[in-house]
């Protein structure tokens, strides 16, 4: 079992090698995401169950204000009625009042729209890092800016391997990266998604996250941890 171990190890670290040696390694850019993120969370948002939404519409101001979903994406609106929202994304709901509005109400109307989330989802940064702590993970966050929103790297770290662990298809799985070559350009900067764990290798890891950190080959394909 461990030899197979090892000559899995070796096995990344070869590929790692020939895929620095081309610049950019193109599967950072499509890392898979967790089970438990909704997709409308890391790309543009998109309303789904208990979101809020706040509508904003000229010359008429009976159907301004704060409204919330239910569980299947849909309220209620003055003069409008039921209205579904699921899936859809702020400027695609206003479009969509706009139809209803223009259709019995108004000739051209103008309507805005914002969403906001009803569970925030997190990311938890450890190790080498200023302020080790817990961090909401809002659509289209970074490794890099979830290092700078957790104060930034100390002065212990090492900052060619940083660890982000994943659920994914059920199982608990991590890649590393290096934070160094992100900056420079020469690696991507991935995505972050809530839920995940990030790691930050130096001399304030703890014990518990040694193994994760010191085994993992530089290289941005998730595998199973451990």
């Amino acid at each position: 079992m461990a030899r197979m171990f090892w000559i899995s190890i070796l096995f990344l670290l070869a590929i790692t090698a020939c895929s620095s040696s081309n610049g950019l390694n193109a599967t950072q850019t499509n890392l898979p995401p967790p089970d438990t993120t909704y997709t409308a969370r890391t790309a543009e948002f998109r309303a789904g169950p208990f979101d809020e939404v706040q509508i904003r519409v000229r010359d008429m101001s009976d159907l301004n204000g704060t409204y919330y979903l239910n569980l299947d994406g849909r309220t209620k609106l003055p003069m409008l009625g039921d209205m579904d929202f699921a899936g859809k994304t702020s400027f695609e709901i206003a479009t969509l009042i706009e139809e209803r509005l223009s259709a019995t109400y108004l000739q051209s109307p103008d309507v805005v729209v914002s969403l906001k989330p009803a569970f925030i989802e997190q990311v938890t940064v450890e190790g080498a890092i200023r302020k080790p702590g817990t961090y909401d993970a809002k659509p289209g966050l970074t490794l890099l800016e979830t290092i700078a929103l957790s104060g930034g790297a100390s002065e212990t770290a090492n900052q060619r391997r940083a660890i982000i662990v994943r659920t994914i298809d059920g199982q608990r799985q991590m890649a590393a990266f290096d934070l160094i070559a992100i900056r420079e350009g020469s690696a991507a900067d991935p995505l972050i998604y809530g839920n995940d764990l990030i790691i930050v290798d130096g001399s304030r890891v703890r014990s518990v996250f040694l193994d994760i950190v010191r085994t993992s080959p530089i290289i941005a394909v998730f595998r199973p941890l451990f």
